[in-house]
């Protein structure tokens, strides 16, 4: 994709008239694409009544052809698709469904996120279960990552739950090869798509994974409040959702008649989809295609390589995200010396106009460089670093 693209999506993003807005993994900008999506939406139950049968007809249409848009992301079937309206939920409905014993074995990384890991706490507070964090670091190879999980993965592990994209290194972790050692046991592998959907071409049935999560917010850069869950045909069997309203039953009446859905995600989908947020996760997500995965993928991790190459020339920072080529992705992390990295970012946009975030698991400061970012933003970024370093820290800032 050229550059007439990303010229593109930042003239249709107002945002980024004002500033350097590098936070798309914590939540996306809205194009007037997207928003006037919404705002179509609006106009047309003002007009006509919600309940009305071109407006009810219209909502269907657009929870079905977004439903396929998420199918399409994930490289897989709409029946093996539910919307949800978060990550969090779709992590967490898959795991709330397995049937789990006293001591069954939970692994994890130590790169991931509460979204990740509370449901995975939640399991061993409820069913007994061993929760095991796994040592990563963002220099590790991938064939170091899949060693050490190959190697813990036995056959008391039930579950594997992982960020392919780890928000607090931003790597890219190799799934494939810690599937393929779980399903040998019997587990599971549910991914935490938080940082992925929007971000990387994402392929279920290529690395074979279980459960897949992804959020709309963040680097599809649609509204908050929609999500999808992916879940493979030979999952489904094995998880009853725990939390179910009418779109779990396939048939039942008031006389005892009840037969729940089985075989399709649907059954961990909720009726009450928002019309309007759908139609602007349509927008979004056609923008994303209209953009290419790929070109996408391909953009950000070539601005990481560059705030890279800008950042490695200040004196008292250090890169905290990973740099190899199998690892890179569009998420850059570093530390100034003597400055808090969770002090860094308000300043940074008070006095720079710069919005980036701390991560302080990892004690970086985070940017997220979506393909509309450039190589400007990346400079504004680099000289409020620099100054807040000459001037030997940073004011507090309300």
């Amino acid at each position: 994709m050229t550059a007439e693209r990303w010229q593109w999506w930042r003239d249709q993003t107002p945002a980024l008239e004002k500033r350097a807005y590098v936070n798309t993994g914590f939540t996306g900008l809205l194009s007037n694409d997207v928003a006037q999506a919404m705002q179509r939406r609006i106009d047309f139950e003002l007009a006509e009544g919600w309940t009305t049968k071109a407006v009810m007809e219209e909502g269907r249409e657009t929870r079905e052809r977004l439903t396929q848009l998420f199918a399409q992301i994930f490289g897989a079937d709409a029946h093996e698709v539910a919307l949800t309206t978060s990550t969090s939920l779709g992590v967490s409905s898959v795991i709330a469904a397995l049937e789990m014993s006293e001591g069954d074995r939970l692994l994890t990384s130590s790169v991931e996120h509460g979204a990740g890991a509370v449901p995975l706490y939640h399991s061993r507070m409820v069913n007994k279960t061993e929760v095991e964090f796994l040592p990563v670091s963002a220099n590790d190879s991938h064939g170091e990552i899949a060693e050490r999980f190959v190697s813990a993965i036995d056959e008391r592990t039930k579950v594997v739950g992982l960020s392919e994209i780890s928000f607090s290194t931003g790597q890219l972790l190799p799934i494939k090869p810690i599937v393929e050692a779980a399903h040998r046991v019997g587990a599971i592998v549910v991914i935490d798509g938080a940082q992925t959907g929007g971000h990387i071409p994402i392929d279920v049935r290529e690395s074979g994974v279980d459960a897949y999560a992804i959020p709309a917010q963040k680097w599809l850069c649609g509204p908050r409040g929609i999500g999808a869950l992916y879940v493979s045909p030979e999952a489904l069997p094995r998880l009853q959702p725990v939390l179910v309203d009418m779109s779990y039953a396939d048939e039942w009446d008031l006389e005892g008649t009840f037969s729940p859905k089985q075989d399709v995600a649907g059954k961990f989908q909720f009726s009450a989809v928002p019309p309007i947020l759908a139609a602007g996760t349509v927008a979004a997500i056609e923008q994303y295609f209209e953009s290419g995965p790929q070109a996408i993928w391909d953009r950000v991790r070539e601005l990481t390589e560059i705030a890279e190459r800008r950042f490695e020339q200040i004196d008292g920072v250090t890169i905290g995200s990973a740099q190899s080529d199998q690892s890179r992705s569009g998420l850059f992390c570093f530390r100034a010396e003597g400055i808090p990295s969770t002090d860094l970012p308000a300043y940074l946009q008070a006095e720079h106009d710069v919005v980036c975030r701390a991560v302080r698991q990892e004690d970086v400061v985070r940017l997220s460089l979506h393909a509309f970012n450039n190589e400007a933003d990346i400079e504004r970024v680099a000289q409020g670093v620099e100054q807040a370093l000459r001037e030997g820290g940073v004011p507090a800032i309300d």
